[in-house]
């Protein structure tokens, strides 16, 4: 499996996990002239801009360590753009990252952060 095949399997994946802990998927893989979100859900009041990271084994370190303060950025901008594109006002919003271990025996690991970052 290339790293494209295993990125898309593990956003399957972390839909399914994140649809099982009572996430509703509003979107999956927006894009807007930015870049794009992985998964944007909902819970309760809430809306959640989620980046997955998925890895093969941690020997480069956490899958989180990725999400860099400019890619943070760029995540907090593609969200506006989709506020604004979508009328969404005066609702609470965070991003998480949702990091996806693939085992060798073909299961994986879930490490969903709440809350990952905050843009103040």
């Amino acid at each position: 499996m290339n790293t494209k095949a295993l990125g898309r399997w593990g956003e399957e994946r972390a839909t399914e996990y994140l649809s099982h802990k009572g996430l509703s998927v509003l979107e999956r893989n927006y894009r807007c002239p930015l870049g794009e979100i992985d998964i944007i859900a909902q819970q309760d009041d809430v809306l959640i801009f989620i980046e997955v990271k998925t890895r093969r084994s941690m020997c480069f370190g956490l899958p989180a360590e990725a999400v860099t303060f400019k890619k943070q950025m760029r995540y907090f901008k593609i969200a506006q753009y989709y506020m604004k594109e979508n009328g969404i006002k005066d609702i609470n919003c965070r991003f998480d990252v949702v990091e996806v271990i693939l085992n060798r025996d073909g299961s994986c690991q879930f490490n969903h952060i709440i809350n990952a970052f905050q843009i103040k």
